[in-house]
């Protein structure tokens, strides 16, 4: 069971894969971290920053090809001190040692972008860097009352908008090449991490955590409609002549802003952009894949409904589509089936298991456990219905039947409380699983720096 109800639906024909129970799958392609304004307006790129008045700007260090100047080192202390983080004064032997751990991590980072440069097979994602670049900039823009003012703090900095959504591009680059490296280099060999270190990396980052939101854990069983045979056989009727049509010549992008029942994507001409394997119906997925460059599928059914897909281009682990969908039309007498199903599964499990009923009822397409933040239960991750579901709610009431239409599709859900948590610090054990995993990766890119550092000219100048 591996995605959330909203997911599963997004362009009639994603799914977001892998979450684990107690985490909250998030349906989004892309997700824009919620920065302070000034990390949004500095950059990570060095050279870029505009020199503090009286600041005599110097070479730090040199990095193979590449060098890092003492405004580098400066704009990465502005960055720490915009998250909070009080520095001690300069010229004390504390600001130095924290001088000096930004430069081995200037260091490091410039060590694999360098690498990553130098191999021809990375490709970045031009279509998700302006994706995200795009959603950087109009969270910048949302962050001043209006453009005038904009323009001014760029001003202070020495910067247009224009050169702020370049040096933010190049930036965004950059994240991609040095996340592409890191994945294909850094291996996936056993890595030991003792529970001491995990201790460790929880009291040194304590004070970083912020504080917990209130949360709800619960269980769901999700319940789809399911259209009749009459009315799966009608559609995939339709779906065979639209594909004749493409196949005959017609336009397919025209065909699918005037046919497509796909809300997500019927608009822009069926489009769906590109996508891994991992991140559609099943269905979809292995037929896309399995096309080659400009050929047309043949209808292809998924729980969705059926569809006629267009690959446009190819990349090695990467396909850009088109598609067209047609979906059963579901009856009163389905949508009363269901509801009469999700009626019965929340009378058993009054006195019956609710793992048991999910196992039995709920959609196997679907996650069926969430921890998730309160402030977190609303579009686009959850359908609307599930606010009013699971608001003021108190551990072990049953909900439900809730019914939503999701993207086109009806389903029923009844929903168990498993905990509420009011908000608070985090505990060890909140945050252990995630800080293990952040420990793993940590020595992962560690031994790949080691292994570079050592093919690389590194020069050390001071401060």
């Amino acid at each position: 069971m591996n995605t959330t109800p909203s997911a599963g639906t997004r362009f009639g024909v994603r799914a977001a894969r892998g979450a684990d129970p107690g985490q909250t799958p998030d349906p989004r392609r892309r997700r824009l971290s919620a920065l302070p304004l000034m990390l949004l307006l500095c950059t990570v790129a060095p050279g870029n920053m505009k020199a503090q008045e009286g600041l005599v700007d110097r070479v730090v260090a040199v990095v193979g090809d590449s060098i890092v100047l003492l405004t580098d080192i400066v704009q990465e202390e502005q960055q720490m001190q915009a998250q909070g983080i009080r520095l001690p004064p300069e010229g004390t032997p504390q600001r130095d040692s924290i001088r000096r751990g930004i430069v081995d991590r200037i260091v490091e980072v410039q060590i694999i972008l360098q690498a990553a440069a130098r191999d021809t097979l990375l490709e970045v994602n031009e279509e998700q860097v302006e994706e995200e670049l795009n959603a950087v900039m109009a969270q910048i823009e949302g962050s001043f009352a209006n453009r005038s003012e904009l323009d001014r703090a760029l001003a202070m900095q020495g910067m247009t908008m224009q050169s702020l959504r370049e040096m933010r591009r190049e930036q965004i680059r950059q994240q991609q090449l040095f996340g592409l490296y890191v994945r294909l280099n850094a291996g996936q060999g056993a890595v030991e991490v003792s529970e001491e270190e995990i201790r460790e990396a929880f009291e040194a980052g304590r004070a970083t955590f912020g504080e917990r939101p209130a949360t709800v854990t619960f269980k769901q069983a999700l319940m789809r409609v399911v259209p009749s045979d009459s009315a799966r056989t009608v559609a995939m009727s339709r779906a065979e002549e639209l594909l004749e049509r493409a196949r005959a010549g017609e336009d397919f992008a025209e065909l699918a802003s005037a046919h497509s029942q796909d809300p997500g994507s019927a608009a822009a001409g069926g489009d769906v952009g590109w996508f891994r394997r991992g991140q559609m119906a099943d269905a979809f997925e292995e037929a896309a894949f399995a096309l080659p460059e400009g050929v047309i599928s043949d209808v292809v059914e998924s729980e969705y409904g059926f569809h006629v897909i267009l690959v446009e281009r190819i990349r090695p682990s990467e396909r850009k589509a088109r598609h067209i969908l047609i979906r059963p039309v579901t009856s009163f007498a389905d949508i009363t089936m269901t509801r009469e199903l999700a009626e019965e599964v929340v009378e058993r499990a009054q006195s019956e298991d609710f793992q048991t009923l999910v196992d039995q009822y709920g959609d196997p397409e679907t996650a069926d456990s969430f921890t998730v933040a309160i402030r977190d239960v609303a579009p686009p991750r959850f359908p609307a219905a599930y606010v009013a579901a699971l608001s003021q709610r108190v551990a072990g009431e049953i909900v439900g039947p809730v019914e939503f239409n999701d993207f086109g599709q009806d389903f029923f859900v009844v929903i168990k409380i498993i905990e509420v948590r009011e908000a608070g610090a985090y505990t060890f054990e909140d945050v252990r699983d995630g800080l293990r995993e952040r420990l793993i990766e940590q020595k992962r890119v560690q031994a790949l720096v080691e292994a570079l550092r050592a093919k690389t000219y590194i020069e050390i100048k001071g401060f």
